[in-house]
Order: structure tokens, then sequence, then C-alpha cells
């Protein structure tokens, strides 16, 4: 594993910080190891922001879903989720979007943080679907 990639990508704050000015708001916790994540969109559903009491891979996997949430929110949060996962599980799936870190985080040597890197997309996930 390279700790400086993962490093690397979590440094993208770009997104990083609530404004609270956003129509949707979401706290979420990670129940295996207690990672917290505030996921806030705003109503076009086009930009979000977060802020995380976390590991390095649910900060990295926040900054990359952040950065690219408008390619992921109109391909499908779920289905980009779920392909993400059999990666982890190391079935030969592509990522359907061509976004260089998501497919360095879904790397079978980092299974054992699936939930981490899952975190902001269920996040995600809740807040469209309630």
């Amino acid at each position: 594993m390279n700790e400086k990639k993962i490093i690397q990508i979590a440094t993208n704050t770009k997104y990083f910080g609530l404004k609270n000015k956003s129509t949707y708001k979401i706290k979420l916790k990670n129940k295996l190891c207690g990672d917290e994540i505030i996921i806030e969109i705003n109503k076009n559903l086009n930009e979000i922001r977060f802020e995380t009491q976390s590991c390095i891979f649910t900060q990295a996997s926040a900054a990359v879903l952040a950065n690219n949430f408008s390619e992921v929110y109109k391909y499908g949060v779920r289905d980009i989720l779920e392909t993400i996962k059999k990666k982890l599980d190391g079935k030969k799936v592509n990522i359907p979007l061509n976004i260089k870190e998501l497919n360095y985080l879904a790397q079978q040597d980092h299974k054992i943080r699936k939930e981490c890197i899952a975190l902001p997309f269920n996040a995600v996930i809740k807040l469209i679907n309630d």
C-alpha cells in the first residue's frame, strides 16, 4: 500500500468544510470503527461539502467523491459504490467513470478498509433517499 498516495488524495481539501447553507445535510457514523462524516449538498445537487473525524481512507474517499460529485451523481452513486465494493473484493470490474483516484482507492489491497471507503457514498445515498 502506498500511504503517500492515500495522503495525497486526502489532502485535496477544496470541498472540505461545511458552509451550513445547503439544503441537504447528513451525519453518518461507521459502526465498525467509529469514523464520522458530515455531508451537505446544495439544493441543485451539484455541489457537496464535507467534514470528517475519520481515518485517512474515509477522508480520501470523501475528497474523491466531492471532487467528482456531479459525474458520480449523474451516473448513480449507488451503482458506483456497488462497483467499488466488487473491485475491493477482487472481482474483475471497471469503475465506469475514469476517476484515477477512485480506481486507486478501490484496489484489493485496501479491502480491509472497505467500510471506510464506502462511508461517504453511503452518506450521500442515505441523504438522497431520505
